[in-house]
């Protein structure tokens, strides 16, 4: 796979909606199980990051506004609250980005699970996961920890529960609830961690993805239907795979991938920053595609990323499961 071959040039110059297609690509050709198979971790995250890398980069110089397309497709998904009925269940794997969707088909079929729906869905705006609880869940920015007591989802008949890493286990029986909701911090704990300075630590978070899933996935009663996704990805700053055009848009959001200004601040205009999506009603602007914002203290370290509004941090998996 050429990185920008004729029909992935003619693809994004083309007139119409081009966000179907990049999904398709990212699916199919990028983060495919073919590749997962036949490459080793760490070649699979570079070779694949570098693809995303040059068809975003020319994305934000000649086709911007598939952004918009983006923003429009995360503001259209639908809450969590509606697919979790008829005792269907959902496992957020939180920061789970679209690379391990592969990963997740090939633990299913280990398992014993038949994948009935192979899609993607799209993060909250901005991706954060306090923001994603709020706009798919119950309506108010609470951290996941807190999931498991509210009446909200009780009343919905749904039965919440939260790992805080790939190893916590929690006592699950058909009659906690009707619908259940598992919360699992992995991997997005891990990476805080020191070893999230490097591309290894892909390789070195997948041995953790079987506990984690023997804790959740196979938790699940016999006889559900079972969600497997994701509130938001990890762009992958690895050497080279950040945007080199000049831009001070990560300036305007304080080196951070995205910012709420307050009714005393000047908002940004998308005229002024063609590198940041503006929504005005929310007072919000996120980074656009590939370019690395500069924190100071330790995560100024750190090369995964998340909060702005790019492919890798906006495409998640949706794989729906069931028993054979």
């Amino acid at each position: 796979m050429s990185v920008l071959s004729p029909e992935i040039m003619r693809r994004l110059i083309e007139p119409g909606a081009r966000l179907p297609w990049l999904v398709n690509w990212l699916t199919s050709e990028v983060w495919s199980d073919e590749r997962f198979s036949a490459l080793s971790p760490e070649e699979y995250l570079s070779q694949g990051e570098k693809h995303v890398h040059s068809v975003e980069e020319l994305l934000a110089s000649a086709a911007g506004r598939v952004y918009d397309e983006l923003a429009t497709a995360a503001k259209a998904v639908k809450s969590l609250t509606e697919t979790l009925v008829d005792g269907t269940s959902v496992v957020v794997f939180d920061g789970a980005s679209i690379r391990e969707a592969p990963l997740f088909r090939q633990k299913a079929r280990e398992s014993g699970f038949d994948v009935v729906e192979n899609g993607v869905t799209y993060g909250a705006l901005p991706s954060e996961t306090v923001d994603f609880v709020e706009q798919r869940i119950i309506g108010k920015r609470v951290a996941p920890k807190q999931l498991p007591p509210r009446t909200e989802l009780k009343e919905r008949g749904i039965k919440a529960f939260y790992f805080p890493d790939a190893i916590a286990s929690q006592s699950i029986t058909a009659e906690n609830g009707s619908s259940f909701l598992f919360w699992s911090a992995f991997p997005d704990v891990t990476y805080k961690n020191s070893d999230a300075r490097f591309a290894r630590h892909f390789s070195d978070m997948q041995a953790l993805y079987d506990a984690a899933w023997k804790n959740t996935v196979m938790q699940v009663p016999r006889g559900r239907r079972i969600v497997v996704t994701s509130d938001h990805g990890y762009i992958f700053f690895g050497a080279g795979f950040e945007s080199t055009r000049p831009s001070d848009a990560c300036t305007v959001l304080d080196q951070d991938r995205n910012k709420r200004f307050t009714e005393h601040e000047a908002m940004p205009s998308h005229e002024g920053n063609p590198d940041l999506q503006i929504f005005p009603d929310e007072r919000l602007a996120m980074v656009r595609g590939r370019l690395k914002n500069r924190p100071r203290g330790p995560s100024a370290n750190l090369v995964y990323r998340h909060g702005g509004l790019s492919l890798m941090e906006m495409v998640v998996p949706w794989i729906v499961l069931e028993r054979k």
